[in-house]
């Protein structure tokens, strides 16, 4: 995903994430978010998934941003900046498990 990318551009030129990524990471939570909720829709209108896994894989998803925002919080600078990419490396991760385990 995009956090993933820009975090990591930001740690190889060694500089901390400003205001625009902070909006960036914002705007990613809010789609995860709102994909949570229609897979919650879903769910409620044609059952839940098949694998269970898939359900502790969307709340983990959903907590990803907010997690990695008070993770970031308490680190200044490139910190903050590896802080956003492991975050961003472990959204992408859930993701990619979410369409495999959807369905």
């Amino acid at each position: 995903m995009a956090i993933a990318a820009s975090s990591g551009v930001l740690v190889l030129l060694r500089r901390a994430p400003g205001s625009f990524f902070g909006g960036g990471a914002l705007w990613a939570g809010l789609i995860v978010a709102l994909a949570g909720l229609v897979g919650i829709a879903v769910a409620l209108g044609e059952g839940p998934p098949r694998d269970p896994l898939h359900i502790a894989y969307g709340i983990l998803a959903v907590g990803a941003v907010p997690g990695t925002a008070i993770v970031a919080s308490g680190r200044v600078g490139r910190g903050r900046a590896v802080a956003w990419a492991i975050g961003g490396i472990v959204l992408l991760i859930l993701v990619m498990r979410l369409f495999q385990t959807g369905g």
